[in-house]
């Protein structure tokens, strides 16, 4: 046998041999072949919301700030990235004022509970934990927004203690359901945190109603919502 010949012969059993031990490609495969796989794509690039729930206030350490009540509005959601979006909403709320009589003794002011419209208009951003995937259909996310909160007058209140616009931020924490179609359905838990503003006679030595000017306060607020895919 020539030497060419011994080295193609030696060429093409070194080849079979490589061949006879390399994995099989189809058993080397990690994790889930497309078509089984719990996570599927989510072709939406703008959202929007109609949405509704609770605010859970405390209403500040007098009691006099907004508080618990309900509210509803609109939330816009844009893609920006794979895993990044962002949002823009406003809500509006109904919610409770307590009515305060400064010259009485602090455990006997109360005057009753008055209605109090509040709109919280607020811009963020929003973190997919899944990606721009969704698992078995859910999409969980955290986020955060700020904005401004406005209030009506309150004619009843002659207390001097007025809500304002204060400015508002807060974290959020939820879940999406994506279907088939073109819709989404959300639960979410979000804690817009303003600042409320005492009348400085709120301190007085006399009858004091509170023992700070200026208070943060915290309104747990439950929302749930439908969204619809505007573009895929």
């Amino acid at each position: 046998m020539s030497n060419t010949s011994r080295m193609s012969f030696g060429t093409t059993a070194f080849v079979a041999w490589i061949t006879a031990f390399a994995p099989n490609p189809a058993v080397a495969q990690v994790g889930h072949d497309p078509e089984h796989s719990p996570y599927r794509d989510l072709r939406a690039s703008h959202q929007i919301t109609l949405t509704g729930g609770y605010l859970a206030g405390g209403g500040g350490e007098a009691g006099a700030g907004p508080k618990q009540g309900p509210l509803a509005g609109l939330r816009y959601a844009l893609s920006l990235s794979g895993s990044l979006e962002m949002t823009i909403g406003v809500h509006g709320a109904s919610l409770d004022r307590q009515l305060v009589d400064t010259t009485a003794p602090p455990d006997s002011g109360n005057l009753g509970i008055a209605r109090q419209s509040v709109v919280i208009a607020d811009a963020g951003f929003t973190v997919r934990i899944t990606g721009p995937k969704t698992w078995h259909g859910w999409m969980p996310y955290v986020g955060a927004s700020l904005g401004l909160a406005t209030g009506s007058t309150v004619t009843q209140d002659s207390s001097g203690f007025a809500f304002g616009n204060p400015f508002q931020f807060g974290p959020r924490l939820g879940v999406r359901r994506y279907g088939p179609g073109p819709v989404s359905l959300w639960i979410e838990a979000w804690d817009p945190i303003w600042r409320l503003r005492y009348p400085g006679s709120w301190q007085s030595e006399a009858t004091p109603r509170v023992t700070v000017g200026r208070e943060w306060v915290h309104n747990p607020t439950l929302l749930v919502g439908l969204s619809l895919i505007l573009r895929t």
